[in-house]
């Protein structure tokens, strides 16, 4: 068999140059699976670092919604509440506060009514007290609480008669 010898006395058939699809190459084309993993990370860490940087800061917003989904609940809470006891339940709000108080009702629920606390940044708008009846009408007709913080705001409306709580 006859091999040819390059300058260091290996056979250069023994490094599979003398075929053109040797062992050592892939014949095949394109991207890997590893390489497209890379870029993906890669674009990752350039977002994660660029994002907080460029201000898409969405917490103030987000603590508002929060605060009024918190606020909206509490006040079914209280329709539910003054309906399943059959009394009156009602729920009071201080305007530049960021919490709200169930007064007592009797019977006595206020074990069950601890006071409600808004999200750090986001107060009341609004000095009211909405009552509600053993029926679940609120007492004080058509009513409407506003949060705000960090540059927004959001209301809550009462409906007259039915107490139906939207935001």
């Amino acid at each position: 068999m006859n091999h040819k010898q390059n300058n260091f006395g290996m056979r250069i058939s023994d490094f599979g140059t003398s075929t053109p699809h040797s062992a050592f190459r892939n014949p095949q084309s394109g991207i890997s699976l590893i390489e497209v993993i890379m870029v993906m990370v890669i674009v990752a860490i350039l977002a994660a670092v660029a994002i907080p940087r460029v201000g898409f800061d969405t917490s103030p917003r987000a603590s508002v919604e929060g605060g009024a989904y918190m606020i909206a609940s509490d006040i079914r809470y209280a329709q539910e509440c003054a309906m399943a006891n059959r009394v009156s339940k009602s729920i009071a709000f201080v305007s530049g506060q960021s919490t709200y108080t169930f007064p007592a009702t009797v019977p006595s629920t206020s074990n069950l009514d601890p006071s409600g606390r808004l999200p750090a940044g986001v107060t009341i708008g609004t000095t009211i007290t909405i009552t509600f009846n053993s029926l679940g009408e609120p007492t004080t007709g058509a009513a409407s609480v506003t949060v705000s913080g960090g540059g927004g705001s959001k209301t809550i409306s009462i409906a007259n008669y039915t107490g139906k709580v939207s935001y």
